[in-house]
């Protein structure tokens, strides 16, 4: 698979679609390789339609990669996922040993993650689209509803680049849609009102959880990226971000808990 040289903090209208070479056989890949349809039989993998979370977490889908290799830096991109009730939409590592997903099972959804399969019991059915944050350097994955700013899942986890933007989909299909900066949303998103009883650090996350300033979160992503001196870069998405964006009113801002 041929893979190119990511562009840091940003993926271009050009720079990400779905690998061809990658692709397996039941999946057909159109509209300039930017839509994947599953052309296979869904029978293979079983009742989809259970709610319980009881899963193999190890258990593969028919799976196409983006065609980038990520080594550092901070990328947004977003899928369609209204024509699908079975799919994981993701990151792995290049050879595929490691990968980290939200996903769908019928009306069940999951954050599946370092071998747990963690039921996400609230996620609306009519999700139509998911947005991926992936911050390397922050060993940060978060999932988000792009139509109502919510935070889906986060993952953290020890990345070890470089990774790959991963899909797997055993019905319906789905539709990428890269080149879109990340939404200021992204960065508010403390909670989560979908995550179950245990988090991905043991504790329920609650919707009341205080948010903080937009500015400071920003700020907080700049000094990670001055931290890397293998880069040298600095986002261009934050850095005019924290000139646009006004300080929130303390009034409408919970306090720090």
């Amino acid at each position: 698979m041929h893979l190119k040289t990511p562009i840091l903090y940003s993926l271009n209208s050009t720079g990400l679609f779905f690998a061809l070479h990658s692709a397996a056989p039941s999946l057909h890949l159109t509209n300039s390789t930017l839509t994947a349809t599953f052309r296979g039989d869904t029978s293979a993998w079983g009742n989809y339609g259970d709610q319980s979370g009881e899963h193999d977490s190890s258990t593969r889908l028919p799976q196409v990669c983006g065609n980038v290799a990520i080594h550092r830096g901070q990328y947004y991109w977003e899928v369609d996922v209204c024509n699908s009730a079975l799919y994981r939409v993701g990151v792995c590592s290049l050879d595929g040993d490691q990968a980290w997903w939200f996903e769908r099972r019928g009306p069940a959804f999951h954050a599946v993650f370092d071998g747990r399969h963690e039921l996400l019991p609230s996620v609306p059915p009519q999700l139509k689209t998911v947005g991926v944050f992936l911050n390397v350097g922050g060993f940060s994955l978060t999932f988000h509803n792009p139509l109502t700013q919510e935070l889906l899942t986060a993952i953290p986890s020890h990345f070890i680049p470089p990774l790959c933007p991963a899909f797997q989909l055993g019905q319906g299909r789905l539709k990428l849609r890269p080149g879109l900066p990340p939404p200021s949303h992204i960065f508010l998103s403390c909670s989560t009102a979908y995550r179950g009883p245990e988090g991905a650090r043991g504790g329920r996350w609650k919707r009341d959880v205080a948010f903080r300033s937009v500015r400071s979160v920003i700020q907080k992503f700049e000094e990670m990226a001055m931290s890397d001196s293998d880069s040298g870069l600095m986002s261009s998405y934050s850095s005019s971000s924290q000139a646009s964006l006004p300080e929130p009113n303390p009034e409408t801002v919970h306090p720090n808990g």
